[in-house]
């Protein structure tokens, strides 16, 4: 009765039939963007021994790339090369990533490549990019709010922010400079401004009005001096 001797695979073919299977997941969970190219450099004009995904037109059987060429001829295959750019020869710009295959002398066999589609993406973000875009030097900002509270609230917060300091404030002329940038930003036009800033501050309502008067009376003495 004859036995068959058991197929002897080289640790080459091991690797390469890991990749394959590696190849497919990487492939489809990022399809139809996505192709994933295994070569063998025994043959470097017919390298492409694996292809999942096809972006770039290519087949198994094409040659290596310009790269690919490049490395393997001066034996630059120590690193592998990772999220950098790519074209097609019709100017289609890609990413990708070349990780080399070596053996335990160190010397590269073959390489496994993964290339992302991007042109898709790119043109997103450029409109994205123009969608986001504001005029250069504004000091413009504005809280879109129609609770009056929460509008006195972020005027306040903005005050405190330019006087670069921390609720709550204690010292009297801090306080008096408050409340001389918030009648400046236009909160005492609002009739509840009072009871509102007088609550946030933890002063009474007269208090505010005392602070507010001392406020606009060195505004107009500054204005007069000005002059």
């Amino acid at each position: 009765m004859s036995t068959r001797e058991p197929i002897r695979i080289t640790d080459r073919e091991a690797t390469f039939a890991l990749l394959k299977q590696i190849s497919v997941g990487i492939a489809r969970l990022f399809t139809p963007h996505c192709e994933v190219v295994i070569h063998d450099f025994s043959d470097l004009e017919r390298s492409i021994i694996h292809m999942e995904g096809n972006i770039s037109g290519r087949k198994v059987g094409g040659g290596a790339t310009d790269l690919l060429l490049t490395h393997a001829r001066n034996g630059d295959t120590v690193r592998d090369f990772h999220n950098y750019q790519t074209s097609l020869p019709n100017g289609k710009n890609m990413k990708s990533c070349t990780m080399f295959l070596r053996d335990e002398s160190g010397a590269a066999y073959g390489a496994f490549c993964v290339n992302l589609d991007i042109s898709a993406f790119a043109g997103i973000h450029r409109i994205l990019g123009d969608f986001l875009a504001l005029d250069a030097g504004s000091e413009v900002n504005e809280t879109l709010s129609d609770d009056i509270q929460q509008t006195i609230h972020s005027i306040m917060r903005e005050a405190v922010n330019e006087m670069g300091a921390e609720l709550p404030i204690m010292s009297k002329d801090d306080k008096i400079d408050l409340v001389a940038r918030l009648d400046e930003k236009g909160a005492f036009q609002v009739k509840r401004a009072v009871p509102l800033i007088a609550g946030e501050l933890g002063l009474s309502r007269s208090t505010i009005y005392n602070y507010l008067a001392e406020a606009r009376e060195k505004t107009d003495a500054a204005a007069q001096n000005g002059a």
